[in-house]
């Protein structure tokens, strides 16, 4: 039996990818759900969250998705497959079809069927348009060269042509049928045209000297055959001229199943694709860059160039506000990246940052930055502040070392750990030393992490990490850059901290001397 051919999953067992918990901590802590309910959003008639929680696992399956995407930037592509997507052809079948099913033989049937005919020939002119336009196109990736190779055998197929010639065939005849209403009184009747007077034809001719000009019409908005009294007199009509609405319902009949499975698959599974552009689209217009990411399974070096905090992105291009970028390298035997800095310089946007990279490279969507080189992890595990929880008898500390410990004996050499300030509800010093055994711990892993933090010991711990400062204005401590460089910490930052812990920054100080 021939596979229906699938634009997202290169096989049936990517198909049977496991879903991830939304609710899963991950999805907050790096505001992945900000970006999965924006993408979302945008196809309200669809449920593209099931495909956003469902990250694939094996590499040729993510290149698979990353193909489709490489097409996609051709214009011309895309906008066949957004004639296509327009057309909702799965959403009125199947509304059509729900219409016959629950009306068959009831009030206006054949005015519910004339739609069905409607839509049957919709479809077949959707279908043919993206067949001749895919015909066409300068397509590479496997997922639509199988498609259009398909929709070639189905559009040349027996079945295909005989909806369309049926469908085709029956407008016309439905078109010359001609027919006269007597209305007297409460009782109407109907019969066939032969050859009498057009009254109205005659009285707008009559009155047509009199027009000045186009004036305000008063008649009420409404289709006569849409009407209650419309339906009943197409009732009538299809008694007088049996034959053709005979065959309007074996038309019915035989094609009510006339949806292709592949189609019906597709009108789904492009919506994920279009709506992801569409959520970038104003990203990279305010000059921001995204890419397929190079994905290992071996190799644990990687680069991401110009890359950005997703949702962050989307909420200051939306206010007018600049991006900045920032650079992500872990390269031969590296493995953690200590961030330090001053607060509320872009600390944990970056570990966000890195966070998202690896969530939406296994989802096979393009991921913000430049010339990004991944390693293909197998869970991504966070740790952000978390309140503490009132009705169990456990305190805040306890918790966290709770948590961090289920996390890494569950974790595996393939994991990614984003550690964003851990054990900051205890002293210093125990921070220190429970911050120095997770990363420890997170090292003898070899698993990939980032980790914010004041506790600079942290940053030269062992050969596998690597120290990242958040900076400032050279002639401004107090001005943030936002930028994320790679050098050894520098003590300020957990100075910082301390002098905004018992009210001694500068500015404080300042203020109370002015007293």
């Amino acid at each position: 039996m021939t596979r229906v051919p699938s634009i997202l999953y290169a096989t049936d067992e990517a198909r049977r990818a496991p879903s991830w918990d939304p609710g899963a901590a991950l999805f907050r802590d790096l505001n992945l759900d900000q970006v999965i309910a924006s993408v979302a959003k945008r196809r309200d008639a669809y449920d593209l969250r099931a495909f956003l929680y469902q990250p694939l696992t094996a590499p040729d399956a993510i290149v698979y998705r990353q193909e489709v995407f490489a097409d996609l930037e051709e214009p011309s592509t895309r906008a066949i497959f957004a004639r296509f997507a327009g057309a909702e052809l799965v959403e009125k079948f199947d509304y059509r079809v729900k219409d016959l099913r629950e009306n068959d033989l009831d009030f206006a049937h054949y005015h519910r069927e004339r739609f069905f005919l409607n839509e049957a020939r919709h479809y077949c002119a959707v279908v043919s348009e993206l067949e001749a336009g895919l015909a066409i196109s300068p397509l590479g990736s496997r997922a639509l060269l199988a498609l259009r190779d398909y929709l070639g055998r189905y559009v040349a197929s027996s079945e295909f042509h005989a909806l369309t010639s049926e469908a085709d065939a029956l407008k016309r005849a439905l078109d010359e049928v001609q027919y006269c209403v007597l209305i007297k009184g409460n009782r109407i009747t109907v019969g066939a045209y032969d050859g009498e007077a057009d009254h109205g034809e005659e009285i707008a001719t009559t009155f047509a000297r009199f027009r000045k000009g186009a004036a305000k019409s008063y008649l009420p908005s409404y289709r006569f055959m849409d009407s209650f009294t419309g339906a009943g007199v197409l009732d009538l009509v299809a008694k007088v001229f049996p034959e053709v609405f005979s065959k309007l319902d074996g038309f019915c009949r035989t094609h009510l199943h006339y949806m292709d499975e592949a189609i019906r698959y597709l009108d789904h599974e492009v919506q994920l694709y279009l709506a992801y552009l569409s959520h970038v689209d104003h990203l990279r217009d305010a000059g921001l860059v995204f890419s397929a990411a190079r994905l290992s399974t071996t190799d644990k070096t990687e680069s991401a160039r110009d890359t950005f905090d997703l949702a962050l992105a989307d909420q200051l291009v939306r206010q007018g506000s600049r991006v900045v970028c920032n650079d992500v390298i872990l390269s031969s035997r590296e493995r953690i990246l200590v961030v330090t800095g001053p607060n509320n310089g872009g600390k944990t946007t970056l570990a966000r940052t890195f966070g998202q990279l690896h969530y939406l490279a296994r989802l096979g969507l393009p991921v913000p930055g430049a010339d990004v080189q991944l390693f293909l992890c197998d869970r991504i595990f966070t740790h952000f502040a978390k309140e503490e929880e009132p009705t169990t008898l456990a305190g805040k500390l306890q918790d966290e070392l709770n948590r961090l410990r289920t996390d890494i004996d569950e974790a595996t050499e393939a994991s990614v750990f984003v550690l964003n300030e851990i054990f900051s509800s205890t002293s210093a010093a125990d921070a220190l030393f429970l911050s120095k055994r997770i990363i420890e711990k997170v090292s003898a892993l070899d698993a990939l992490c980032v980790c914010v933090t004041f506790l600079d010991e942290l940053a030269s711990l062992n050969e596998k990490v690597v120290s990242v400062v958040s900076t400032v204005a050279p002639d401004d401590p107090a001005a943030r850059t936002f930028k994320v460089v790679r050098k050894p910490a520098d003590g300020r930052a957990h100075a910082r901290a301390i002098a905004e812990q018992y009210g001694l920054t500068y500015e404080r100080l300042i203020k109370e001397i002015r007293r």
